[in-house]
């Protein structure tokens, strides 16, 4: 028994303290209560030092005791709300409580009743987005704001439009006051609550319930939102998560280790992708087909993001595994070609430049399938662009078959390799990085190694953007051919 009591009041807490989600809102809503809480005792502090001295014609007596209540009750309230930080899930009850029986009582006092009076504390629970509560305030202040009526009405602060009398009935004031005058006229005390009720509660009530229909529905309208919102922000983090691991995926399939070879001296690389999004569609790779021969790749996928990724992904596991079977250039992108043709039904593609270097003798044996021209540094010279001949891009149109060349790198020389993501760099103005710039940056400064080179001209392009956005993704490779260690050769 003891047990389903005790559930029985936690179902009625976890109605009344609602979701996990308004908590902020709530905790903000409270503030705002005990804000408005701590005008209104100002407002009846003026109201009794004004009666005082007679500005407003109320009987002091009868104002000084509710007055006096009422900031009492206000300040054991604001008191409250510091203990708890306004963070606790009944405050907001207890400040509409105290909000609707302060504001009943100031409406009691004023000789002029105030519709907004009665309205305000609906208004103010709009702000919880919380049914309960709204209905509760409403509930509360028909009462409240009655019991003042009737209460005012027999206690002198009398409306003369609501009093039914005789023509030529005199009225004597006993003191000074109208109360007093409207009784000693023979007005009964019945007379004077029904009429109030009638001619001055029900109309002010009407509009009240106008009022508490449309919070109603603005509380109903508003949580919807937040709910929404809320879903919306799960949703967004959920893919924001997603897009990160698909991030780090991504970087873990690229060769991300350097040095890549520290075992081998004859040659030294760098590469390093830098994606618009969270995700791209660029990719580089390297790896050793044999002791002897080093495949070199960079492409670029059409399109951006997750689709351009799944692209990129598959399409690197296509030539890696055909570059391994010992095949040459212009055959390794032929049969990726064909294979990426046969199930593309996106119709997405990839340009790629793809060479293998013989390691013992230099040579350079490539393909390109439309990609950016590479840019070549010979012992003791200046990068220069190599125009190649291009091919049809992988995956535009089956039975494409490539052609390769063949190149000698002596000792010393440097092969640097990038996606159009670097001379398409755009700053503010739209205008764009372009390849002198970047031949600029390759040749600025002698560089110790292949990773100083990509960092240089990273921050050429950076120093360029400036804050303009990155558009496309920065992708780039460096590999510098050596002369043979002394190890190798005595091997």
């Amino acid at each position: 028994m003891k047990e389903k009591e005790n559930n029985f009041f936690k179902n009625i807490r976890n109605k009344l303290a609602g979701d996990e989600i308004f908590h902020e809102t709530e905790v903000h809503a409270n503030r705002l209560g005990a804000m408005i809480l701590l005008v209104s005792g100002i407002i009846l502090l003026i109201i009794m030092i004004l009666t005082a001295v007679g500005v407003f014609p109320l009987p002091f007596d009868s104002v000084f005791s509710p007055s006096i209540q009422a900031i009492a009750e206000i300040l054991i309230l604001l008191i409250l709300c510091h203990i708890v930080k306004y963070d606790t899930w009944w405050l907001k009850y207890v400040l509409m409580i105290g909000l609707v029986f302060v504001y009943a009582r100031l409406d009691s006092m004023l000789t002029h009743k105030v519709p907004i009076l009665m309205v305000l504390p609906v208004i103010l629970s709009s702000r919880y987005f919380s049914k309960n509560l709204t209905r509760f305030t409403s509930i509360l202040s028909t009462a409240a704001f009655l019991f003042s009526a009737i209460w005012g009405a027999t206690h002198g602060f009398i409306n003369l439009n609501i009093v039914t009398m005789e023509k030529g009935t005199e009225m004597i004031a006993t003191g000074g006051f109208i109360g007093e005058a409207v009784r000693n006229a023979g007005v009964s005390d019945s007379m004077l609550i029904r009429n109030t009720v009638l001619y001055d509660f029900l109309p002010r009530w009407l509009m009240f319930s106008v009022t508490a229909i449309i919070s109603s529905n603005i509380v109903r309208r508003g949580r919807e939102m937040v709910i929404t919102q809320h879903e919306k922000d799960l949703k967004s983090a959920r893919i924001e998560y997603e897009l990160n691991l698909a991030n780090a995926i991504q970087t873990d399939m690229l060769p991300n280790i350097f040095p890549a070879f520290p075992e081998r001296n004859e040659f030294d690389l760098y590469a390093s992708m830098a994606p618009a999004k969270e995700v791209g569609g660029d990719f580089y790779d390297y790896f050793l087909v044999d002791d002897d021969h080093l495949c070199l790749v960079i492409a670029d996928v059409s399109g951006k993001g997750v689709p351009a990724a799944l692209f990129m992904m598959a399409t690197k596991i296509i030539i890696a595994n055909n570059a391994k079977m010992n095949k040459s250039p212009a055959q390794i992108l032929t049969d990726t070609n064909s294979a990426i043709c046969a199930n593309n039904r996106e119709e997405m593609f990839v340009t790629v430049w793809l060479g293998i270097l013989e390691i013992s003798t230099g040579k350079l044996t490539a393909a390109n399938a439309g990609h950016e021209y590479p840019a070549i540094k010979s012992p003791n010279g200046k990068f220069e662009l190599f125009k190649d001949k291009h091919g049809f891009v992988v995956g535009g149109m089956n039975g494409t078959r490539y052609k390769e060349y063949e190149m000698f790198l002596a000792p010393g020389s440097e092969l640097f390799l990038y996606t159009d993501g670097v001379p398409e760099a755009t700053d503010p103005e739209g205008s764009m990085f372009g390849t002198e710039r970047m031949l600029e940056a390759l040749n600025g400064e002698a560089s110790p190694d292949p990773s100083s080179t990509l960092n240089r001209v990273k921050g050429s392009v950076k120093e360029f953007v400036k804050d303009a956005e990155q558009f496309d993704d920065l992708t780039m490779l460096c590999v510098e051919y050596k002369i043979k260690s002394d190890n190798k050769s005595e091997e």
